[in-house]
């Protein structure tokens, strides 16, 4: 027997860390965008989330595949957002941008405050709303991970925020385009909607595609011009930081590490598309394989839901993400409806 597992020992040893993982993402990917063509209104990114949160939490999944589930999710995630690009003119990415300004500004600044301020009330610690704030109005786990560098959060702090966020991702996830389906939303109200309330850049884009392609280009557009909102805050937050403690090392590092490169990505291959250089067909099939990476980007983030996580939260900074999440959600939904045409 011993004999028999040597060469696959050998073999598992010779692969990429991520190898065995993101095959196997890539097997529920298949059968999710399958079981998405004989369901369509549930379509292949609900089914693959679904089936990751059932894998997770049935059975015993061998550790062999974390790298793989960070490697699709972080790396191939970016990947897929760069190829979007290639779908998208620049004059279409300016028009979003700008209808879509006002409501970004209102839902970071109104959700960062009123975080520290329902925390406060709550009596919870400052750098845990802060995290929550920012992870619920910016970017989820992204905004998560880059404040912890710049005010030295605390591992169990960090992972109560990033649970928090993670918890009401996956609800909005599920339930969003239902909501603007049953409000009737316009294309452009609805990308607009998503774009600004769903946590992770991964979902927004995700449920964007889910609902149509024109309201994941908007919701997409949205959210990389929401992500980039995460450079300010991290000025902020250093300027008060090096005026108190004067920790002049903290400011270089903190804005390198805020700064979401995958965005010049996206932005080029527009450029390419808008000036001819990517053919339209060819720009169709960057998108249609962009979009079969976010299904299998979708199975990754329900192999990481773990329920026992959430009953171990606490009630407090539950009810914070809780009412975060809603009021950038009911903010942003007031505004499209009645501003955006």
């Amino acid at each position: 027997m011993a004999a028999k597992q040597k060469p696959l020992k050998d073999l598992t040893r010779k692969l990429p860390v991520w190898f065995i993982g993101t095959a196997f993402i890539l097997l529920i990917a298949i059968a999710a965008k399958l079981l998405g063509e004989v369901f369509p209104t549930v379509g292949g990114v609900i089914f693959a989330l679904l089936i990751g949160i059932i894998l997770r939490n049935s059975f015993k999944l061998n550790e062999v595949i974390a790298p793989g589930i960070h490697f699709v999710v972080k790396k191939l995630l970016k990947l897929a957002i760069i190829l979007l690009g290639a779908t998208l003119s620049i004059q279409s990415i300016l028009e979003i941008g700008t209808q879509s300004i006002t409501v970004i500004l209102i839902v970071v600044i109104g959700g960062i405050f009123g975080t520290l301020l329902v925390g406060k009330l709550l009596k919870i610690d400052n750098i845990l709303s802060l995290l929550i704030g920012a992870g619920t109005s910016i970017c989820g786990a992204t905004a998560i991970f880059v404040i912890k560098g710049v005010v030295s959060a605390k591992e169990t702090v960090t992972a109560y925020a990033i649970t928090t966020i993670f918890f009401f991702n996956i609800v909005a996830t599920l339930l969003y385009p239902w909501v603007g389906q049953w409000l009737q939303l316009t294309t452009l109200q609805f990308g607009i909607w998503i774009g600004t309330t769903i946590h992770d850049t991964s979902s927004v884009v995700a449920v964007g595609y889910l609902v149509g392609d024109e309201v994941g280009e908007i919701a997409t557009t949205v959210k990389l011009v929401r992500t980039l909102f995460i450079i300010p805050l991290v000025l902020a937050i250093t300027f008060i930081l090096v005026n108190k403690s004067n920790e002049n090392n903290v400011k270089n590092s903190s804005v390198k590490n805020a700064f979401p490169l995958f965005i010049i990505g996206f932005l080029i291959m527009s450029i390419f598309y808008s000036v001819g250089v990517i053919p339209e067909a060819f720009s169709s099939m960057l998108g249609s394989f962009a979009k079969f990476l976010i299904v299998m980007v979708m199975a990754g983030v329900g192999l990481q839901v773990e329920w026992k996580k959430f009953r171990t939260l606490g009630f407090k900074p539950f009810l914070a993400g809780f009412i975060a999440s809603l009021f950038v959600a009911v903010v942003s939904l007031v505004y499209v409806i009645f501003l955006i045409d």
